[in-house]
């Protein structure tokens, strides 16, 4: 055996006996990790395979060659955790960390490698810390992640409008296609390749059953196949939890990843059961799963119940339910145009295509007072509703961005709904908003906010 290890890059001598696993039918393979002065050295290592009445051979060469004993370590096992947490700005950690004194194979030096199961933001960090000067040699995300061409948010918005589109029935089209974005699903944590992730559990058909690929890459995936609408779900749901993490709430929401139904029933129709707690998606006109903003919107009602067990119990509550479900779809749609808000305020304009000549089928711009959708809706709740998205999104370029770089809108917006209880009105919402605003800013917006709540007729004019 020293005489096969004698080809590696390390000398036999650093090579020290590892695991052996015997394979069936005969023969085993054989792992050699490097060590220097009684220290590993991080991932290096020689595999050797040795068959069965055989000659041994090496087969993996990770070694390093010519290394010497590194100089002593000054920064100490808590040391280096903090370093490797403030180096990648995690916020907040989902399990406890773990670091492992060795060299590093690259710069030859004593370093700690920090595993860091990060929770804000999301990610299973490997960093190496130089243990003598406490600097990162280098941070890599090791979360599973896969590749994918997807409407983001929708066909209309990327073209700049919905000219030559057409669904016919589902078919691909080279307009279509060209109007695809490659994106990187993120947060996957299923080893078969399943869209299954921290945040999003994707299925399809009334069946829900799993989609599944382990190369990883569903780029040739287009929206005549049935898994695209599936791979839809789970991408902007995914991303609208991983920006509402961002906003760094006081309360966290539901651990378990939102089930997402695609092409789940025939009818052109959406939903969030709070039942079952599953978004499932209808295939009548446009899938409504080709449609972020659709998916955005229904998965906002998730948040909603994740924030207070089965809101929406009265008409109020159930109109104050749909604005924010449409809020939160300018908000996300907003991620993809980068602000060009004639896009963002338009609601489904890829779905909408099958069953009004507008171009939007509702609008979070519109200038209107409770009493006035109130008289013009008739209580139907997505109609009255847009008195509320209104408002929300008219106080959200009003209010700007934090210190930090944070929306103050949604996370005003966000926080307050955590003060709902089953049967919120427009008023207790309006108050939960001013609430929201002293416990995250100290009562700086509440005039901005109290103004609007009162224009647009939710509060009294003497106030809320």
């Amino acid at each position: 055996m020293r005489a096969t290890l004698a080809a590696a890059r390390a000398v036999p001598e650093q090579l020290v006996a590892g695991r052996a696993v015997a394979v069936p039918g005969g023969g085993t393979i054989r792992r050699f990790p490097q060590r220097v002065a009684g220290m590993p050295v991080h991932g290096a290592e020689a595999i050797v395979v040795e068959p069965a009445g055989g000659a041994p051979e090496l087969v993996v060469d990770h070694t390093v060659a010519r290394l010497k004993a590194p100089r002593a370590a000054e920064i100490g096992r808590q040391g280096a955790v903090e370093r490797a947490r403030a180096g990648a700005g995690i916020e907040r950690l989902r399990g406890p960390p773990r670091a492992r004194l060795g060299v590093d194979p690259r710069t030859r030096r004593l370093a700690w490698e920090v595993q860091l199961p990060a929770e804000r933001p999301t990610a299973d960090l490997l960093v190496s810390v130089d243990a003598r000067h406490g600097r990162v040699i280098r941070s890599r995300d090791l979360l599973r992640r896969a590749t994918a061409s997807l409407f983001s948010p929708n066909p209309v918005v990327t073209r700049g409008s919905s000219s030559g589109l057409r669904d016919a029935r589902d078919r691909e089209s080279s307009l279509l296609a060209s109007l695809r974005v490659p994106v990187t699903l993120e947060r996957l944590t299923s080893a078969r390749g399943c869209l299954r992730g921290l945040y999003a559990d994707a299925r399809l058909g009334p069946t829900a059953k799993t989609v599944c690929r382990r190369s990883g890459s569903w780029g040739n995936v287009g929206r005549s196949q049935a898994s695209f609408e599936a791979l839809m779900g789970y991408f902007h749901v995914d991303r609208t939890r991983a920006y509402v993490e961002s906003l760094v709430l006081t309360e966290g929401l539901r651990e378990k990843p939102q089930r997402v139904h695609a092409n789940s029933f025939p009818q052109d129709n959406s939903y969030f059961s709070p039942f079952d707690r599953v978004v499932a998606f209808g295939t009548g006109g446009v899938d409504d799963g080709e449609d972020g903003d659709v998916i955005v919107h229904e998965y906002g009602h998730s948040l909603q119940d994740q924030q207070q067990r089965l809101f929406g119990a009265t008409a109020a509550s159930a109109a104050i339910g749909e604005g924010f479900g449409d809020y939160l779809a300018a908000v996300i749609s907003s991620l993809s145009t980068g602000g060009e808000e004639r896009f963002d305020i338009c609601m489904f304009e890829w779905d909408a295509i099958s069953y009004t000549r507008r171009r939007c089928a509702r609008r979070t711009d519109k200038e209107i007072t409770l009493r006035r959708a109130n008289r013009r809706c008739g209580r139907e709740p997505h109609c009255v509703g847009e008195a509320w998205s209104s408002a929300l999104w008219e106080l959200r370029g009003e209010l700007g961005l934090d210190p930090a770089g944070r929306s103050v809108g949604d996370r005003i917006v966000l926080e307050s709904q955590f003060m709902y209880t089953r049967r919120t009105g427009f008023h207790d919402a309006a108050r939960a908003l001013i609430a929201a605003d002293e416990l995250l800013y100290a009562g700086l917006h509440e005039a901005i906010v109290e103004a609007e709540m009162v224009e647009r007729e939710f509060c009294a004019k003497r106030g809320c």
